[in-house]
């Protein structure tokens, strides 16, 4: 089953949901301490930071789960409160300083927040997103819209009601046109098999005004609601259609919105594939953070990255994200073994400056394109190969294996390969900052290759640990770390362990 991208975004936007509801309790108290400073200190923006924080304390406590709910709260409570729409400058330093504690609070929790902040980002991103666009023009509201249609003097509308549907029938939510005061609880709390019985006990609230008036009450369906007009007419034949599609147009005009925002979802990821890559410090950072924004920002479950040596033709395995990484290290392996790649690889040839010549690849079945060694060891079925160039050289330098876990088969959508070419061009052009004149170093790539252990021994030595201090503290023998240091100066091209300890801070791999 294809996952599009779209859904992918939606799945992050909700995963960032999940994580502020199961740290609400650490985040409102980050909250409550940036309020107290804010009122302590006098701060013009302390209520409306409280308003807001507020709003987010009553998502926290609902079942409600809409992003759109909660931001439709905000904008409609804040007008309500002050008598405006929010300020864009006000609105986005609110947000920002509750993001910030959201990812302080996360951080403070869990030891895994390196991964969790990026879900995080992207809600906060989508939430300041619809919220200033709200703030910059009135967005189309039904319920604002029936309000014009009763009070306008052209037409005969006495009373517009929304009826939403619900297990076991419908439900009244709102009568526009009529005081609240004469409907009564129970009528708002039941559920009816039919509208039609809503309807009935909202007539017999409104008697007649005359007693040949004549009232007409019909149907119009709204997104998930159903609109119940009552018109007092003697001739209302000709409004009821006009009505009818009207509504339909205004429909039809959201869902338009909602496609073309949809279509739109590729440049969140690569904006934020980009914002995540650019925290790198080293190349054997950014090969970690290149691999997990493919999965992540994207609807793939595993990534391996490679190098390209277009003088050898062939790829060297670089690092595996949810593959074995040693497995994916080990693999060395001539283009000319993969029939598709190969033959993209010769029809760019002629051309090696126009970088739109290196697509992205989609194989339903690995089987059929690859090595049957590698379609057995890591069970692929569906993959994706897509480029790694430097725009700006016009070359190739690497590549990314993509798919959505062992044995799945998936299709991808065109918004998916959009972002697959940008993401491509990003981490090339980041790749080639850590490398020489856009060639890989085989020393480098030993250093990309350095275990989590190797990094943490080359710490200790840079922090003045001895030998046997460091065993005690990996709890490990004082000859196996000794045979670690010995493997690391040689890698290094180090004399002794301090060069060793100093080479390696030069190249970010410690502090």
């Amino acid at each position: 089953m294809s996952l599009s991208l779209n859904a992918h975004m939606k799945m992050v936007m909700k995963h960032g949901v999940d994580l502020l509801r199961s740290h609400q309790q650490q985040i409102t108290s980050e909250c409550k301490e940036i309020l107290r400073y804010l009122k302590e200190t006098h701060k013009g923006s302390a209520n409306a930071f409280e308003f807001a924080f507020n709003c987010f304390t009553a998502f926290f406590r609902s079942d409600q789960q809409s992003v759109e709910t909660l931001i439709y709260n905000i904008r409609s409570q804040w007008v309500k409160e002050f008598n405006r729409p929010p300020e864009p400058h006000m609105l986005i330093f609110i947000l920002a300083l509750i993001e910030n504690s959201v990812h302080k609070a996360i951080k403070e929790s869990t030891t895994r927040s390196f991964h969790l902040h990026p879900s995080v980002q992207y809600l906060f991103s989508k939430i300041c997103e619809k919220a200033l666009l709200i703030s910059k023009q009135e967005a189309f509201h039904i319920e604002a819209f029936c309000e014009q249609l009763v009070q306008s003097e052209q037409l005969r509308i006495e009373w517009i009601a929304r009826i939403s549907h619900v297990d076991g029938g419908y439900r009244l939510k709102k009568v526009i046109g009529m005081d609240d005061g004469i409907i009564t609880s129970e009528l708002y709390e039941r559920a009816d098999p039919s509208w039609f019985w809503l309807s009935e006990a909202l007539l017999k609230l409104t008697p007649r005004k005359k007693p040949d008036e004549k009232r007409d009450v019909f149907p119009v369906p709204w997104k998930n609601e159903v609109l119940i007009f009552c018109m007092s007419d003697h001739d209302v034949s000709a409004t009821i259609p006009f009505l009818t599609y009207a509504m339909h147009l205004l429909q039809m005009e959201e869902e338009i919105s909602v496609k073309i925002y949809a279509g739109d979802q590729w440049k969140d990821a690569v904006i934020l594939f980009n914002e995540w890559i650019m925290r790198s410090q080293d190349l054997n950072e950014a090969i970690q953070n290149i691999a997990y924004g493919y999965a992540q920002y994207l609807p793939f479950e595993r990534c391996a990255l490679f190098r390209y040596s277009a003088s050898d033709g062939a790829g060297f395995g670089l690092f595996g994200y949810h593959f074995n990484n040693a497995d994916i290290q080990n693999i060395k392996e001539a283009i000319h073994h993969f029939p598709s790649i190969s033959k993209t690889l010769a029809n760019a040839e002629p051309q090696p400056k126009m970088v739109q010549h290196f697509q992205p690849l989609y194989i339903p079945k690995a089987s059929e394109e690859f090595p049957m060694q590698y379609v057995k060891q890591f069970q692929l079925e569906s993959v994706v190969v897509a480029p790694i160039c430097v725009p700006s050289e016009g070359t190739l330098i690497g590549g990314a294996i993509l798919d959505q876990g062992p044995g799945k088969f998936f299709q991808v959508d065109s918004s998916t390969f959009t972002a697959l070419l940008k993401f491509g061009q990003s981490a090339g052009e980041l790749l080639a900052k850590f490398l020489k004149a856009n060639q890989w170093d085989e020393k480098q790539l030993e250093l990309v290759q350095l275990s989590a252990r190797e990094i943490h021994i080359l710490q200790l030595l840079a922090d003045g640990a001895s030998t046997m201090e460091a065993a005690e503290i990996l709890h490990l023998s004082e000859y196996t770390v000794r045979d670690y240091v010995s493997s690391l100066m040689k890698r290094l091209h180090a004399k002794n362990r301090t060069e060793a300890a100093v080479k390696a801070m030069r190249l970010g791999l410690i502090h």
